[in-house]
């Protein structure tokens, strides 16, 4: 290990309240990659993630764990425009997650289909939360607060007319079913998905937000981001791609923290960070509202994006 490595590597816990009054750059932490994660406790209300919830699953956008619809591979064509994209395992996947928003992963291959559903999100989430809190908003709030002077906006496109703008999806609702995992992994659109006509492929450094909604739960164990201390880097990806990479993290001695989650908790984390989460099949799906971050040590502007 680097000197740099054997420091102590624990998530950075604070406040929108906290960071404005002490004035620390904990947008540097992470890009730097000093700490695993920042995080905000109780960004947004339990309370009202319940809330949410139950208000998701009356509009039909979620369903409840055993519904029998969740194991259909297709929604009815009379739904998809309300979904938005494919609502129901979206790119095909055989494992039953639902997203509420659009996925710059993916539809990014596609750009004009892309703006047009990110345009139907904003359309549905400005639907969802006309009368009740938006914890999109937090997520910005708390994102703001790191990056003190900053300009952070949803990424956006130049549109067809002069001075005119397309955004993507500002963030998205992801409902897990049934021990849905993500396996060891890194996330770019530089260096993994390579979107290099989409403006969010300037950034020098690609971020996360996800802000838990509710847990999957088994047992008393519930399904936890799990952060290695390894960056990504070309000869990781043999490792990622054949399911090594755990023996190599045992064989080079490294490190890995949990980043555990109550519901209304808040984390960013430099998706660079090689980091995974396993799979709880509770009798709860296991929910979040997720975002993408770009960022460059030397531009004034962020961008969000889904």
């Amino acid at each position: 290990m680097t000197s740099a490595e054997t420091t102590p590597w624990t998530s950075f816990e604070t406040t929108i309240s906290d960071l404005e009054r002490n004035g620390t750059n904990a947008l540097q932490l992470l890009t730097t990659g000093a700490v695993p994660a920042v995080i905000f406790r109780n960004a947004f209300p339990a309370d009202e993630c319940r809330s949410l919830v139950e208000f998701l699953t009356d509009q039909e956008l979620m369903y409840r764990s055993g519904d029998p619809r969740i194991d259909q591979r297709a929604i009815p064509a009379e739904r998809v425009d309300r979904w938005t994209q494919q609502g129901l395992n979206p790119g095909q996947s055989t494992r039953r997650r639902i997203d509420i928003g659009t996925s710059l992963g993916n539809l990014g291959d596609d750009k004009e289909r892309f703006l047009a559903d990110s345009a139907r999100t904003h359309a549905l989430f400005q639907q969802l939360f006309r009368d009740r809190p938006n914890p999109i908003d937090v997520v910005y709030r708390s994102l703001q607060a790191m990056a003190p002077g900053r300009t952070v906006r949803t990424a956006r496109e130049p549109g067809p007319e002069p001075g005119s703008w397309q955004e993507y999806g500002p963030a998205i609702f992801r409902i897990h079913y049934g021990g849905y995992t993500y396996g060891p992994h890194f996330d770019s659109v530089r260096l993994r998905e390579n979107r290099s006509s989409y403006a969010v492929y300037r950034f020098e450094h690609q971020l996360a937000g996800v802000l838990c909604i509710q847990n999957s739960t088994l047992e008393g164990r519930s399904a936890q981001a799990i952060m290695h201390r390894q960056m990504w880097k070309p000869e990781i990806d043999p490792l990622l791609n054949n399911g090594q990479f755990p023996e190599y993290c045992r064989e080079q001695q490294i490190e890995n923290i949990s980043v555990e989650l109550e519901p209304g908790d808040l984390y960013f984390f430099n998706t660079g960070t090689i980091h995974e989460v396993p799979g709880v099949p509770g009798d709860e799906p296991r929910i979040v509202l997720a975002t993408f971050i770009g960022t460059s040590d030397d531009d004034s502007e962020i961008m969000v994006w889904s």
